[in-house]
């Protein structure tokens, strides 16, 4: 058993260490969607959101990720073919003894949390989580069957008919949990489409994140048109640069042409767009709140939005020092623990 575990070592371990951190990050799109339809975030809310973005990872990192590290040697040594015996789990049962109930009972349990969520996350009805279930468990031995679909040369793990059972039988008796426990703790309804004007600090973030995503896929997507078309459309000198379009365009002029559009792109959605949507950014609209948490007109408005932007700046902007951001983001957390809000907030 050790020996062949050992063909996993080094996934395994990449894996483990990469799930957490994965999770985390895509929980940030799963928080946007909890403000979009709530316009509030409890820590339970948030912690569940990430443990539901966890378990469902997880379903890939251990059970497809995982993979042989030599895949020559691997399928040299070992030939796995399906098990279609739908009632071979007796014969393990003999032979297997407590192994195999142990076996049993984890496939079943693997797949209680994803009945779960199907029902209280996603609030599917009984007659969409029972194929849903097996239809997971059909896409994920199937996956280890014909090595995720030909990206390994051969099958490495079992495709074994039972384990469709057990999964499916996990994710019912997962779905009845969700009966029951929403008898204790009710679902929520759907909030207002009021606007927060006076936005959490994780709230905030939140928007904050959606609004950085924009921010750079725009820049990245003129950005590297920009310079695919210099590249390709112009005429390589030997002293580094091109000629484009009776321009002579360096190196350098291309990383300062990208870093214009990163800059005008932030402008574009931290201050004109804010500025036209009393405080709604897109990140903002999509959450339901305003960065302007009072009325403000005049100068007073221009020096809010002046000293928001400038914040802002230091902080995401690809021209700041990393370090210098870091520093800032401490201050500010440490001042909205003190004041309950943004520096900047108060002009």
């Amino acid at each position: 058993m050790l020996g062949f575990l050992g063909y996993f070592s080094v996934s395994f371990i990449t894996a483990v260490a990469v799930w957490p951190f994965a999770s985390l990050l895509l929980t940030v799109p799963i928080l946007a969607l909890i403000y979009h339809r709530y316009h509030a975030l409890h820590f339970t809310s948030a912690f569940s959101a990430y443990l539901v973005v966890l378990y469902l990872l997880a379903l890939v990192c251990f059970t497809l990720w995982p993979m042989p590290d030599n895949p020559a040697a691997f399928c040299a040594s070992h030939h796995l073919h399906a098990q279609l015996n739908p009632l071979e789990f007796l014969n393990d049962l003999s032979y297997g003894g407590l192994s195999a109930v142990l076996q049993i009972v984890m496939n079943v349990l693997f797949f209680v949390p994803l009945g779960f969520i199907m029902s209280r996350v996603f609030r599917w009805s009984f007659i969409v989580v029972l194929p849903m279930s097996f239809a997971c468990s059909l896409l994920i031995e199937s996956a280890q069957l014909t090595g995720v679909f030909g990206f390994f040369p051969c099958s490495y793990r079992l495709f074994d008919v039972d384990d469709l059972l057990w999964n499916t039988l996990g994710g019912v008796i997962g779905f009845l949990i969700a009966l029951a426990f929403a008898k204790w703790v009710p679902m929520r309804s759907r909030a207002s489409d009021a606007v927060v004007t006076q936005p959490g600090f994780i709230h905030r973030l939140v928007a904050l994140a959606i609004d950085v995503v924009c921010i750079y896929g725009v820049s990245f997507t003129l950005g590297l048109g920009f310079v695919v078309l210099v590249v390709k459309a112009g005429t390589y000198e030997l002293n580094g640069t091109y000629a484009f379009a009776g321009m002579t365009v360096t190196s350098q002029c291309l990383r300062m042409t990208v870093l214009a559009i990163t800059g005008l792109a932030f402008l574009l959605f931290e201050l004109v767009l804010p500025v036209l949507s009393r405080g709604q950014t897109l990140g903002g609209r999509f959450t339901h709140m305003t960065v302007e948490g009072k009325p403000r007109s005049g100068k007073r408005r221009a020096a809010f939005y002046a000293g928001r932007t400038i914040t802002l700046a230091a902080v995401i902007g690809p021209w700041g020092v990393p370090m210098l951001s870091l520093g800032l983001i401490l201050i500010l957390l440490v001042f909205w623990l003190v004041k309950r809000q943004m520096i900047y907030d108060l002009i």
